[in-house]
């Protein structure tokens, strides 16, 4: 446990307020935890933390960084994502874990920890149906969020050419102007199967005049990623599960 004197010292990465922070995290937790477990491991009474996640009071700034503290150590968020993804078997089971608010709210919370205070202006969303994630985490950094589409007319669009499973031509589009220009953005999926729609994702923020500045994945179909990304030259990354789609 580290003492109160040295949690004084403690700054969360992030520029948010820590209180506002603590609240919107154990309102995420309490998605898989019941108060009575969670007042059991955290030291603080059932009533209190029912204000907190219902945002009826504010924690004082020492007792917030504790909590947070508390929930690292005991590893509360890490438990949470293992119980949830030993339901996914295969691609099928990805949407009955990433349906839950509470389970994205915490993927933002690990976000933001791999940000370690960078700031951000963007999440660039792909493909489509990673839109929930893009805006959940946008919400969390408080920045803008695009989604890559198909449905905008080209001649008003960024457009960038990939070839899909099947190795047919396929694209991604975003509206111009909506990457934010000389900003940073981060790129935000559910699933990562295909490198050349990342590269393709990659070359849209380029071309939107911003800089990549790190890339989340809920799942990634198993492979050599790191090596893929990195060579992307995309050193901020969290690839959350790997899957082995059975044959």
């Amino acid at each position: 446990m580290v003492a109160m004197s040295e949690l004084s010292e403690i700054v969360h990465p992030l520029r948010r307020d820590v209180k506002v922070l603590t609240m919107k995290l154990l309102s995420a937790l309490k998605d898989f935890y019941t108060f009575k477990e969670l007042e059991e491991i955290l030291g603080i009474p059932y009533q209190m933390l029912w204000r907190y996640t219902n945002f009826l009071t504010t924690p004082e700034e020492g007792t917030a960084k504790r909590l947070i503290q508390i929930i690292k150590e005991k590893k509360l968020i890490e438990n949470t994502f293992e119980k949830n993804f030993m339901k996914a078997k295969d691609l099928s089971d990805i949407w009955s874990i990433i349906k839950n608010i509470g389970f994205l709210d915490l993927v933002a919370f690990e976000t933001l920890e791999l940000l370690n205070g960078e700031n951000i202006d963007g999440v660039l969303a792909f493909p489509e149906e990673s839109g929930v994630l893009g805006a959940v985490i946008s919400h969390w950094i408080r920045g803008d969020v695009c989604v890559t589409t198909k449905s905008v007319s080209l001649g008003e669009a960024l457009v960038e050419y990939f070839r899909d499973s099947s190795m047919e031509l396929d694209f991604i589009a975003v509206s111009k102007g909506c990457i934010p220009k000389k900003g940073k953005v981060i790129l935000a999926t559910l699933l990562l199967n295909n490198k050349e729609l990342l590269e393709a994702a990659l070359t849209l923020v380029k071309k939107g005049g911003a800089q990549p500045a790190a890339l989340v994945a809920i799942f990634a179909v198993e492979g050599s990623w790191e090596r893929t990304i990195e060579s992307f030259g995309l050193h901020k990354y969290k690839i959350f599960r790997y899957l082995t789609l059975s044959r």
